[in-house]
């Protein structure tokens, strides 16, 4: 889909440049930035920031990315959050892990990450003893399952990828005023 109009268009940030290549090589549309999701609902509010945000047939989802200095199991209130507002979340683990086993046959604590219905993706960047053409390797462990999302908060997403990601005009809201309105 080509952008109607090309200023309300946002630049892509570099931040997750290779997790958003990636997306892009797969088929899925990249919101520019981190965005934040609704605030419908959640559970938690200190965790609203989604790292990337993407749209493929006609379904949202939201990807979490954690290095290998960031504990994974964080990532359960960001699923909860994420779970109000995207179709479907995915959390990427930086390997070798230090804190949980992404094993999903060994892995305990993996589970819990996993019957929150989230998928699981691996990420291993390249070591610098290994060939210099060598590239990051994804791993796609399991599948999201298909969220619930609060119809609000999707309505969010909806719209901030139709501004910044297609470049339509943003409805207006009858209950919004211009600043130019307030001034005077």
């Amino acid at each position: 889909m080509s952008p109607l109009n090309k200023n309300l268009i946002r630049e892509r940030s570099v931040k997750y440049g290779f997790l958003k290549s990636y997306l892009d090589s797969r088929g899925y549309t990249v919101y520019p930035t981190e965005i934040w999701c609704g605030s419908r609902d959640v559970p938690y509010d200190q965790n609203l920031g989604v790292d990337v945000a993407a749209w493929k047939y006609g379904h949202y989802y939201a990807f979490e990315y954690k290095s290998n200095a960031d504990q994974l199991m964080r990532a359960l209130k960001q699923i909860a959050n994420y779970s109000l507002s995207f179709d479907y979340v995915v959390v990427v683990a930086e390997i070798p892990r230090y804190d949980v086993s992404v094993d999903l046959e060994r892995g305990v604590r993996v589970k819990d990450i996993l019957r929150n219905g989230a998928g699981l993706w691996t990420v291993q960047f390249p070591n610098p003893m290994w060939p210099k053409d060598s590239k990051l390797v994804f791993k796609e462990l399991m599948a999201p399952s298909l969220q619930h999302p609060n119809s609000e908060n999707k309505r969010w997403i909806e719209q901030k990828f139709n501004r910044y990601v297609w470049g339509l005009p943003c409805p207006e809201d009858p209950n919004q005023k211009l600043i130019e309105q307030w001034l005077y």
